[in-house]
């Protein structure tokens, strides 16, 4: 299947299984060399086939560039403009972020979603972070070892290390979080000069950053729950359980929010993200989004286009064939947007 993506933002419809979703992993592996699934890339090569491929074509800035991806069960061959890359390369080059919903909605999921969210973007904008997101992970695997196998003697050691490794870790995330924070509260402010009649529970939207240890230095909280650690047998605090959480009229989104408050919120911090690379490096990077237009109302789905037209972003969007009428109508009213039919009746 060939397909060409000449708009800023494209919606792609149709039934159920007409591989609507199969096309955005396409594009996202690209990208990141892997599923937004989170499935190994070896189940998604068919049964009755043992390879995939995927050559993906774009054009930044002018210049016209691609990417080619072959997936074997035994091996994987990356090139960009025909020469070998790497994963980090690739994913600078042809940056690109997901958001679906359902199985790893990042609002409804445990922190590790979260967690990730901001990572991947903190990557994006400060590169030199990733080295120290490395370290931290490897001494506090090591101490976890230690605390889990009850071998203390050299702990102290692994504590002062996991104390300068959480301290510089931590400053990049919450220096990431607060231009993250900007952009969003930025983009709800937007919201309420173009669309005065929006929701009160749109526009009280707020994110709020979560450190994972507290306010005291992180050393001294470290030293308090050595007992608590030992019978544990692993860290409990530290920047390993760092969060944040989007709130709407004062509570939290995920406990009290509708369906289509939660759906705005995972939209806005997705544009947020993706205003925050732009300025770092002078473009977008390609958001995908499945299923948005599930669950919310008229009213809110006339929200979402202003907020997409309004993005002037690189995304592609899938919708199910019941808003197909509606969608026609919204691209006839917003030349910003193409529709794509897919399935035995586009």
């Amino acid at each position: 299947m060939k397909l060409s993506f000449d708009s800023a933002i494209t919606i792609i419809c149709g039934e159920n299984n007409a591989g609507k979703t199969s096309l955005l992993e396409a594009i996202y592996l690209t990208s990141n060399l892997k599923s937004f699934k989170g499935v190994p890339n070896a189940e998604l090569i068919r049964s009755s086939s043992n390879i995939f491929k995927i050559s993906l074509n774009f054009m930044q800035n002018s210049l016209k560039s691609n990417i080619f991806v072959e997936k074997t069960l035994k091996s994987s061959k990356i090139l960009y403009n025909d020469e070998k890359s790497t994963k980090s390369d690739i994913s600078l080059l042809f940056p690109c972020y997901s958001l679906v919903f359902g199985f790893n909605n990042i609002l409804l999921n445990d922190s590790s979603y979260r967690r990730d969210f901001i990572d991947t973007g903190m990557f994006h904008v400060e590169p030199e972070s990733r080295k120290s997101f490395n370290v931290f992970e490897k001494v506090l695997k090591q101490r976890n070892f230690l605390l889990k196998s009850k071998k203390y003697d050299s702990i102290d050691l692994w504590d002062r290390q996991l104390i300068d490794a959480n301290n510089k870790l931590s400053e990049y995330r919450e220096s990431y979080f607060k231009y993250l924070k900007n952009h969003f509260s930025t983009i709800i402010e937007s919201i309420k000069n173009k669309i005065p009649e929006i929701y009160n529970d749109i526009s009280s939207l707020e994110l709020e950053y979560i450190n994972g240890w507290g306010s005291d230095c992180f050393d001294m909280v470290l030293k308090q729950n050595q007992s608590k650690d030992r019978s544990l047998g692993y860290t409990s605090r530290g920047t390993h359980r760092s969060d944040f959480i989007v709130t709407s009229l004062g509570k939290p989104v995920r406990e009290s929010g509708s369906m289509s408050t939660l759906v705005l919120s995972c939209l806005i911090i997705n544009l947020a993200k993706i205003n925050v690379f732009h300025v770092k490096h002078g473009f977008k990077p390609v958001l995908l989004i499945d299923d948005l237009f599930f669950g919310i109302d008229d009213k809110n789905l006339r929200t979402v286009v202003k907020l997409l037209v309004h993005s002037r972003g690189n995304i592609v969007l899938t919708a199910p064939n019941i808003y197909k009428k509606i969608l026609e109508k919204v691209c006839e009213e917003n030349q910003e947007l193409k529709l794509i039919a897919v399935g035995e009746n586009s």
